[in-house]
Parts: C-alpha cells; sequence; structure tokens
C-alpha cells in the first residue's frame, strides 16, 4: 500500500520534472523509507497516548531510534510485518516497564547485560546496511559510545530520582536494541565483512 502511493508519487513528479527518470530509483527507496517510518512512529505515539505515556513515548523514541540506527539488529522482510512487530513489541514495553519500575534491580541488571552486548558487538552489519569495513568500524565506535552516554544519562537520572518510568523507559530502549542485535545475529542476518 504504502509502496503504490510512493509509486504514483514519483511518477507524478517524473511528469512534472520535479525529478529525474535516472534519479527516480533513489527517490523511490527515500519517500518509501521515510513514509513507512513515519507510520511507525506515528502508530508508537498513538499507542502511548493509549496507554496515557505519550512523554515515555518520546523518551523511549529518542533513546532507542539514536541507538538503532547506530547497533542495527533484526529487521522483518516486509513492512507489514515490521509494523505489527513494532506495534506488538511496543505495547510489550509499556507493560514490561509498569512491571520493571517496581523491580529497579531487575531492570538494572538487565540494563547491564545490554550495555555489555552492544559494548562488545558494536554494530550488526545487516543486508540492508551492508557498510564496508571502514563504515563498520566507525559506527561500532559510534555505538558504542552513544551507549555509553545513554548509560550516563540513564545513572544521573537515576541519582537526581527523576521520574523512575521515565528512567524504565530510557532502560528498555537500551535493552531492546541490545535483544535485536542479538537476533539478529541468532538469525544470521548479518553481512560479515
Amino acid at each position: 500500500m504504502v509502496e503504490k502511493a510512493v509509486l504514483k508519487l514519483a511518477d507524478r513528479m517524473e511528469r512534472e520534472n520535479i525529478i529525474e527518470k535516472a534519479d527516480r530509483e533513489y527517490y523511490e527507496y527515500a519517500l518509501i523509507t521515510m513514509t513507512e517510518h513515519m507510520i511507525a512512529v506515528g502508530s508508537m505515539l498513538m499507542v502511548g497516548i493509549f496507554f496515557h505515556q505519550f512523554v515515555s513515548t518520546v523518551i523511549f523514541l529518542i533513546f532507542f531510534l539514536s541507538l538503532r540506527k547506530r547497533t542495527g539488529g533484526y529487521h522483518a522482510d516486509k513492512f507489514w510485518q515490521c509494523y505489527l512487530l513494532t506495534v506488538v513489541t511496543y505495547v510489550g514495553v509499556i507493560q514490561a516497564a509498569f512491571v520493571l519500575v517496581e523491580k529497579p534491580f531487575m531492570m538494572y541488571g538487565i540494563l547491564v547485560w545490554a550495555v555489555l552486548v552492544i559494548e562488545m558487538i558494536g554494530t550488526v552489519n545487516h543486508p540492508n546496511m551492508d557498510m564496508d569495513q571502514h563504515e563498520l568500524q566507525e559506527t561500532k565506535k559510534a555505538a558504542r559510545l552513544l551507549a555509553l552516554i545513554e548509560t550516563g544519562v540513564i545513572a544521573v537520572s537515576a541519582v537526581l530520582e527523576i521520574n523512575r518510568l521515565y528512567v524504565c523507559f530510557m532502560s528498555i530502549a537500551m535493552i531492546l536494541c541490545s535483544a535485536l542485535m542479538c537476533l539478529a545475529k541468532i538469525l544470521k542476518q548479518e553481512v560479515k565483512v
């Protein structure tokens, strides 16, 4: 459905000389990716509103998307699969947050495991990313540094006694990134360089 709408838009853009025929594939890919991303993020925000967790959802998205962009991890084959998994997973994230907020030692224990995984692996080079050796090394450095920064923010937030639910959403974002990295490795969704 998204692809059909984007293809119609690309047709129109080409007819009106907004894009060159040679660049059409690039624009199609970029528009499809942006549209799918907006639909997924918009749906997560709606789920957050439904559960009265809009601010927590925004915090989760900031932590998750910034880290996920660098760590890579499991990717579904089709958008509808990705979308369904995203929504179901995010409902699970909210439910887990309500449990883990009452069990901070468990949450921090899982978080330590997640940070160690991110620091050890750095980045999973998914076929869609297909990075060369240099790009992979730079992305691993960025992922590891960002994981340390996010861990620092969580630690400072906990010490300053910021809303524990917010801290929990931050932590779950890192835990989920780590889990998706492990899942990609288990399913062999990785390009070796």
